[in-house]
Order: structure tokens, then sequence, then C-alpha cells
């Protein structure tokens, strides 16, 4: 059976290895408290002790770690198979190991002794170890990332077993805990046998006791999990009467606590747990332990709206308070009617001081009630008095909805009222939970009086020929004095803005205005829209005309049957016209045509040869424009050359 190793642990298992060669402590400061601790329950702790605890003994045997607690062989002899104390699973404990392709695996009796190789331990060789560890699920407690602390406890035991199990011991129910300065402790309850492995029959039950199985520095506590290796490396103690004196020399020299050495006086491994001066003291260094788990987010912070916040200061007026978000799962009460059940909010109208939530420490004297309801679930509404006493329902899915009645001078009549005046709410039953804690300020203020209307009017000529110019009049009647400016519109296009003055503006109308009808309209622009609304008048249309023009055609220089000729051809109108003109000379049954561009209003023509002597008829015809009106005109020239 292959079973994963915590993620974190496996960041450590090289570390595992190199424990006997350089110390991995950590050394980062714990930040200071500003959350909250949070609840755990999923916390899974993983320690391969030492290498000692997996290496091999001197008789050919091994040392090994088995899951719960081992019953008594009733002499100091090796465990067999058939006593089934090994175990690999028991309750929330399982031990692994890691195989040849470095998964781990739950190690069986045949191979709780190899190494991952496959190859069996052997005492000769420190570094050679199954790298068994034991894993234990489902630890609870609080962790608090922000303040650096943890408090953690597990549910079960493991028994490590020396020399085959001629000497063995029990750790049952261990516990984690890491204060703020980042020092902490492993803690367990010991139990075990008394053993002589010279002397087999001496077996005597060992009293249990709390020991400190590890002691923590420079912990970090994450929200994920912590890692840590136990401090070993210099750590001197005293040793048990009788027991091997600790060697304090040497790169790998140190001690597992000093309760714990003191338990092992008893069980007869004590010098397997400090620095003795042997080959095997780098095997007896603390392993890494890993602590993984996962931290619920913070719930979300409650929601509150009440429907009006500015009331008129005089009359009542109801307010409908609603709220979601109160997770009924998230405050417990503390005290009757509905001690240890979910206790919900109150939902209060009253006043406070600029400090009032008890999350923050505050008392009851910084929340000053005027009336005030208590949002339950609903079968809990009767216990606390029904309706009448302000039981309101809080559903199951975190919401509620109730009303106040609300008036200045039920206010101003409160006793001892605090400086912010509103609805808040705040857990109930005395609980404490901060995403319950919601304040929305409510404050009096008439409102201001009602906008008045204005009318606005145009007058504007009904015609207009194009380039001339016209006025156009708008004049703006409220029952209060108009300010702000007016803007003539041309169909949705302003062609001119001018100020209000003593409710009136004009406006000279453009003269380059196409040609065509316009649909004028003036729009006044409140400049206090809060006291005179804006308004617009009824369109009227403006129709542009053309210029009349008037073509007149004088002969500068008669042509002759030799000579070209010159005419000069004026188009008369204002403005100016521009455009083209057509002169068809005509007679002798000659017809002949000349073009040309009439600019400003003028232009000179040359006029063709005539072959013929005779009177001609010369005709100008200047063209329609955009703006002008055609014309034309004709003139006789005689040819006598």
């Amino acid at each position: 059976m292959s079973t994963s190793l915590p993620r974190r642990f496996r960041r450590l298992v090289a570390a595992t290895a190199a424990t006997a060669l350089a110390a991995g402590t950590l050394a980062l400061a714990a930040g200071p408290a500003h959350a909250a601790p949070k609840l755990i329950d999923d916390a899974t702790f993983t320690w391969a002790l030492s290498n000692e605890a997996g290496g091999g003994a001197y008789d050919g045997s091994c040392n090994f770690l088995s899951a719960g607690e081992a019953g008594s062989t009733g002499s100091s002899r090796p465990w067999t198979e058939t006593d089934s104390f090994y175990q690999t699973t028991a309750g929330n404990v399982s031990i692994v190991k890691p195989n040849a392709a470095g998964d781990e695996v739950a190690p069986t009796w045949a191979t709780k002794c190899l190494d991952r190789t496959g190859a069996p331990v052997i005492a000769a060789n420190p570094a050679s170890t199954s790298e068994n560890k034991v894993v234990i699920t489902d630890g609870e407690g609080t962790v608090d990332p922000a303040a650096g602390t943890a408090t953690i406890q597990w549910d079960g035991a493991f028994t490590v077993a020396f020399y085959a199990g001629r000497t063995y011991w029990t750790a049952t129910d261990p516990k984690l805990t890491v204060a703020t300065d980042g020092t902490g402790t492993v803690t367990a309850t010991a139990s075990g046998y008394a053993a002589d492995m010279d002397d087999p029959t001496q077996w005597t039950a060992v009293p249990s006791r709390t020991v400190t199985l590890a002691t923590l520095a420079g912990v970090d506590v994450t929200a994920s999990g912590i890692d840590i290796t136990p401090t070993y490396r210099g750590v001197s103690v005293t040793t048990p009467a009788g027991a091997a004196a600790q060697t304090t020399t040497g790169a790998s020299w140190g001690s597992f606590p000093q309760s714990f050495v003191d338990f092992h006086g008893l069980t007869g491994q004590s010098s397997y747990w400090y620095s003795t001066g042997s080959q095997r003291d780098i095997a007896k260094v603390a392993n890494p332990i890993a602590v993984d788990y996962t931290v619920a987010p913070d719930p979300a912070p409650a929601k509150v709206t009440v429907s009006k916040t500015t009331i008129p200061t005089t009359g009542e007026h109801e307010i409908t308070v609603t709220g979601s978000g109160f997770d009924p799962s998230l405050a417990t009460g503390t005290r009757p009617p509905l001690a240890g059940k979910p206790v919900g909010t109150y939902v209060i109208l009253g006043t406070v001081a600029d400090t009032w939530k008890p999350s923050a420490g505050a008392t009851s004297s910084a929340r000053k009630a005027i009336s005030q309801k208590w949002a339950v679930l609903a079968g809990d509404m009767a216990t606390i008095g029904g309706p009448g006493a302000g039981a309101i329902e809080l559903k199951a899915d975190g919401t509620f909805s109730t009303t106040f009645t609300v008036s200045k001078s039920a206010v101003d009549a409160a006793p001892d009222k605090l400086a912010n005046l509103g609805v808040y709410t705040y857990a109930a039953g005395g609980a404490t939970q901060a995403a319950y804690e919601t304040f929305t300020p409510i404050a009096f203020k008439d409102p201001a009086p009602a906008a008045v209307t204005s009318t606005t009017t145009l007058t504007a000529p009904a015609k207009l020929v194009y380039g001339r110019t016209g006025t156009a009049t708008v004049a703006v009647k409220a029952p209060k004095a108009v300010a702000g400016s007016i803007q003539l519109l041309d169909s949705a296009k302003v062609i001119g803005t001018r100020p209000v003055a003593s409710g009136k503006a004009s406006f000279a109308l453009p003269k380059n205005l196409k040609v065509g009808a316009h649909r004028l309209s003036a729009r006044f622009v409140s400049s206090n829209a809060a006291v005179v609304k804006p308004s617009t008048s009824a369109a009227r249309t403006l129709t542009i005309t053309k210029v009349a023009t008037k073509t007149a055609v004088k002969v500068t220089k008669k042509p002759t049957r030799k000579k070209a000729g010159k005419a000069k051809v004026t188009v008369s109108g204002s403005p100016k016209a521009n455009g083209k003109v057509t002169l068809v000379i005509k007679g002798k049954g000659i017809k002949k045509t000349v073009r040309a561009t009439v600019k400003n209003g003028k232009v000179v023509v040359k006029l063709p040869k005539l072959a013929k002597k005779g009177t001609y008829k010369v005709t100008a015809t200047f063209a329609t424009t955009g703006t002008h009106a055609g014309s034309k005109k004709t003139v006789k020239v005689k040819v006598t050359k």
C-alpha cells in the first residue's frame, strides 16, 4: 500500500538524512497579533524522530517505529511476527518509509529493517537507516500565523522499538505548543517497560508520565503548516544514574530534552537519545518535524442595508433593515437562554462610541440602544420571548429583515446618548464574532424644497434670405429667480450660448445657415437645478431662401471676323454670387458657346471671332447655386468688319 506523505515533509526528507551533519533551524520572528486564532481540525504530524530510530542494531537486528501502543512481551526479547505487536496503522497513526522510487509506503514485517534500496540497515554505518516515520492525522487546535502561536493536539499513539523490541516505549497523544517568541515544545504521554538487555528477566512497566519529546526554537507558524528541526545540537543534559556519560565535543554532540532522557533512564534507552562519543552519535540527532493543516479563511463580514439613512427632523419615519452574511454557525451563545447554541445577532437602533465593537474589547457602555431586535433561528424565537420581546428570524442562509420607527424627538429624549447615531449589529448571547459587527450611520436632515418648473419661449423669424442676419430672442420664466445659460439649437446642434440676463437672452442668427428648413429651439440650462428646473422651448421652423440675382452683360470689345471680343458679365445679389455663367452667341447661322466662372459677382469673358458681318444675340445665363438663384440676360452685338 502506498501512502502519500504530507507535502511539507517531502521537502524535509533530504534534511532528515542530513541532520546528523548540519543544523537546520528556522529563525523568523513572529509578527504582532492582529487577528483571532484560527481553529483547525485537520493537522498532520510527521516525524522520523532520529536516524537511530530507524537504524541498525549491533546484534544484527534493527530499531523501528510501530503504530499504536504495543502490548507487553513479558521480558526483554525480540518481537516476533506472531506477537502482532508490529502495526503500520492504528487509528489516526500510520508508519511510512520510502521505497526505491522515493514513494512513501507502509512497511511490512519483512521490510521494516530495510533501507530504500532494499538493503538491511546496519549498525556499523550510522547513515544506514530505514527512514521510517510516524504520521498522525486529524490534529485539532488553534493557530495564529499573525501572532506566531499554535496549540495542536493529536489523538493516537506510536511505539519506538530498539533492538528488534528488546526495549520499547510508547508516546501517546502528542501536543504541539508554539509561543509568540517562536519557541515551542512537542509533548506526549510516555509509557513503556524497564528493561535490561543483559538480563531479559528484568521487565517492569514504567508508570506513564508527560515528557517533552522535542524542544523548538525559531518556529515559523504559517497559514498552511510548520517546518522545524528540534533543538538537539549543543544541548547538555544530566544523565540518569548508571547511564553512559554525555560527550560534549564533536559536531554531533547534543541531546533530546531532559525529561525525555530522564524517562529513558527507566526504560534503559537513555544513551540512544544523547551523544555518548560513539560512532552512532550522528544518528541520534533529532530529525525535522512537519505539521500540515488547513486554515479556513476568515468569514466574510456581514452586510446590513438600511432603506433610509437621512431622516426628516419632524414626524415618525419607518426604516427597513436587511442583513446578509450572518452565518448562524459563527456565533455560539455563552449564557442562557441560548448557551451552546447558535445565538444570532442583536439588531439595534441606537448610539455608539467611536470604539464600540465587542471584538475590539469595547464594553456595553460604548453602546446605547434606543430600540432593539434579536435575530435568532426560527426555532429559538419563542425561547427569547417571541416577536413581542423583539425576536426576529435569522434564516439559515444568514439573512434577516426588520423595521424600526425613527423620530428625532425620540432620539433627543433618549438618555446617555453617544456620539454616533445609527443601526448597529453584533453577536448576541455573550458570543464575540467580528464578522457580525456592522454600523450604518443615520442622520436627521430636512429635504431641500422641490425645484420649481421653468418655461422657455423662443421667438425667431420664420424666413430669411441666405446671408442675411436675423435675431432670435429667448425668455425664461419661473416662480423663482433664474440663473444659468440659454443654448440656441439647430435641431440637435448648439449654434449659440448666452447667459441669462433678467430671464432673457438674444441671439444673432448665423449668416451661413444653409438654404432650407431649420428646426430651432432654445434650452435653458439652470445653474441651480435644485431650485429651478431646466426647460426647453417649443421648436420653430426657420426657412432660409436663396438670394435672388440679376445678370447683366456688357460687350466691352466687339468681335470681328478676324479678332475676338470681350464682354463683362455682372451678377447682382447680396452676398455676391459665385458660380458658373454660360454665354451663347447666335446669329447668321452661327452659334457659339463660352463658359466662365463668376467670382464675387463678375467675370470678363472672351468672345470668339465671328465669320460674318451682321447682328448677333449674346445671352448670358448664371446657373443656380446652393445659395443663389439663377438669372440670365440677352444683349445684341453688331459685327461690321
